[in-house]
């Protein structure tokens, strides 16, 4: 009975090594001169016996499936680029991605996020001073016209003017030492591990960050209503209390073109240039009322090669993956 035993029990580890099955099954039929009223195993039912598997969860958000295997991906000119679903957080494509760089006027998205955060009242009335002033870009209110909060805002997200960004950071009370140290405290909140800010408009070369962390940011702003209206208009008008008009022009040019078209949608995003940073872009698109994807785009050679890149890559993402 002992030798029949051992024979069985070797015949069926010699089998597990060619055909691996559950070692729950193999248990439940193992037979030892003991058990005497248990049924032997036979090898078909070795063979036959078949893995259990768990039920996916009702609430698991499944990635996207590539369904083009042989696509890799897209030739950019961007330095670093990446593409992430916006729900399961895979990663769709990615270019250097790690790589810390300037990043321009993207910084504006976090100014606006750390001034809103303070909960102002956007419809109340402000004015440029003098001390707000900055160069590069264009300042579209003069100083000393009264203006709401909000409009300062737009002109912020909108059109990237500098000067209207200084004042929002002066409206916030704080100084700008004490604004630019809550930005930095607000993306470690959000998990922008490998970012620097030293200003709040962009202007210097010191705001410093990479592609995961700018998605991060592009995720955190865009739940606010205020930014996501404002980052998704091709163009707004603005008006002083003296009834003059203001025409804001986004520097983001594929609000114009087919990627904002149905089935697309640009959800909003923000442009970025400096000569250190090279031209940059980051948007959030979706496709069919869904299918929400980031995309971001550092260090591209022109303005007009960011919007390349970006729309490649969005187009891409789209044809080379299934929701």
């Amino acid at each position: 009975m002992i030798y029949k035993a051992l024979a069985e029990i070797l015949l069926t580890a010699s089998l597990l090594q060619i055909f691996p099955v559950d070692a729950g099954v193999i248990e439940s039929y193992a037979r030892f001169p003991e058990s005497g009223n248990r049924p032997g195993v036979t090898i078909e039912e070795v063979l036959t016996a078949r893995q259990p598997s768990l039920p996916m969860a009702e609430n698991a958000i499944r990635a996207p499936k590539k369904i083009r295997p042989e696509s890799m991906g897209v030739v950019t000119a961007a330095h670093s680029a990446l593409v992430i679903d916006a729900a399961s957080g895979a990663v769709l494509f990615e270019k250097n991605a790690s790589a810390k760089r300037s990043i321009g006027s993207m910084t504006k998205l976090m100014t606006a996020l750390v001034f809103l955060s303070g909960n102002p009242d956007l419809n109340s009335v402000a004015a440029l001073e003098s001390s707000d002033f900055r160069e590069g870009g264009r300042q579209h209110v003069p100083v000393g016209k009264q203006i709401t909060v909000k409009d300062l805002l737009l002109a912020s997200l909108v059109s990237s003017d500098n000067s209207a960004t200084a004042s929002l950071v002066r409206l916030s009370g704080l100084t700008e030492g004490d604004f630019v140290a809550r930005m930095n405290e607000k993306a470690a909140e959000i998990g922008m591990t490998s970012t620097t800010f030293s200003d709040p408009t962009g202007l210097s070369p010191e705001n410093r960050s990479t592609t995961p962390d700018l998605v991060a940011l592009l995720k955190a702003a865009l739940q606010d209503e205020n930014i996501r209206f404002a980052t998704e208009q091709a163009s707004a008008t603005i008006s002083d209390f003296e009834g003059t008009v203001y025409q804001l022009e986004n520097t983001n040019e594929l609000l114009d073109g087919f990627v904002n078209q149905e089935p697309y949608k640009i959800v909003g995003g923000k442009t970025g240039y400096l000569p250190e940073a090279g031209y940059c872009l980051g948007i959030e698109a979706q496709k069919d009322g869904g299918k929400n994807i980031f995309v971001v785009a550092l260090g591209s050679d022109s303005s007009v090669g960011r919007l390349r890149d970006v729309k490649a890559l969005t187009v891409w993402a789209y044809n080379t993956f299934e929701w």
